[in-house]
């Protein structure tokens, strides 16, 4: 990492930590080892001494990689913003071909961890005004887009905000319930939930097969 030999003295200095420690993990591996420990413990269990013990490495591997705990929490927010604004991407660019279906095909896409990372997120936003703007902003954004895509289909503005915004809340309220229903379940329902949330007139026109993408990258 360019200049972190110059910087060892004074990580030695500061934290106590042998300067010559050699990074085994990656950035990458401390945020998803936080992830974990986010979903399972709660934000206040986020700790550079927990999580240099679950990973069977001194807390010298963290230095590495983070100036402080405040700069790793930065670093698993992001993460699930990253993971939201890229899943928005998609739906905006594939909206044309299928329109809500093509929002079922991300969320059925979801990996069976992410649920519950996105409420504790969520739960950690009920705690810290900084991180709820965050969570804020970000949801503002999905049903921001899907109150236009509704008024594009010659829904009033009002009409479009409210159902953009049932769109959009039912998935985090379907993830919170902790409801598990297999794949195929799941798509029995769908024309259904387009009917429901969307206003189609045929609830089995606009589904096509609402199964998910092999990937979402």
């Amino acid at each position: 990492m360019p200049g972190l030999a110059h910087a060892a003295p004074a990580l030695e200095e500061k934290t106590g930590i042998m300067a010559d420690a050699k990074p085994r993990l990656t950035r990458d591996d401390w945020v998803k080892a936080s992830r974990r420990l986010l979903v399972q413990s709660g934000i206040e269990e986020v700790k550079v001494d927990v999580l240099a013990k679950r990973l069977k490495v001194t807390r010298g591997s963290f230095y590495w990689h983070f100036k402080n705990r405040k700069d790793l929490l930065d670093a698993l927010l992001q993460s699930w913003r990253d993971h939201k604004e890229h899943e928005l991407s998609l739906v905006e660019a594939r909206w044309p071909d299928g329109g809500a279906i093509e929002v079922a095909r991300v969320w059925l896409s979801e990996e069976a961890s992410y649920p519950r990372f996105d409420m504790a997120v969520r739960f950690w936003g009920w705690k810290t005004k900084a991180v709820a703007k965050i969570i804020r902003d970000v949801d503002d954004r999905w049903i921001a887009f899907f109150a236009s895509r509704f008024r594009a289909e010659g829904q009033s503005e009002t009409e479009s905000f409210i159902r953009a915004r049932v769109l959009y809340l039912h998935q985090i309220g379907y993830w919170a319930s902790g409801i598990d229903e297999p794949l195929s379940q799941r798509l029995e329902y769908m024309p259904y939930y387009n009917y429901v949330l969307t206003g189609a007139r045929d609830p089995h026109a606009a589904v096509g097969g609402a199964e998910p993408r092999k990937s979402n990258r």
